[in-house]
């Protein structure tokens, strides 16, 4: 069974960031293939979500239904809902996790 995957306003401006860096640093078809792995990281949380896991800061406010999965340097953080996948952000694995959390929090 495959969940339907969402990704929300904040995270699409997270990718679109993503995007820019990647095509202005290494160019359009270094992007090609990590969007190429972008999009089969989505499929593999659509088919298998739990498979992901918890990551710790989160896990430390009590939240279990979000997960985390790994594109290269990217950690894409998402939320299970029943039948619905919602991806709330992209991070960068060299930034502070916990911090971004928390402007992204504070943002909304």
């Amino acid at each position: 069974m495959s969940h339907k995957v969402k990704v929300l306003a904040y995270a699409k401006d997270d990718y679109r960031e993503i995007r820019s860096y990647v095509k202005r640093k290494f160019g359009d078809k270094v992007w090609m293939t990590v969007e190429a792995e972008f999009k089969k990281m989505f499929q593999q949380i659509a088919d298998m979500p739990v498979a992901g896991f918890v990551p710790e800061e989160i896990e430390a406010l009590g939240l279990v239904h979000y997960r985390q999965r790994l594109v290269g340097q990217t950690r894409v953080i998402y939320q299970i809902k029943g039948e619905e996948i919602f991806v709330h952000m992209f991070v960068d694995t060299n930034r502070d996790f916990a911090s971004v959390l928390y402007d992204r929090l504070m943002r909304k």
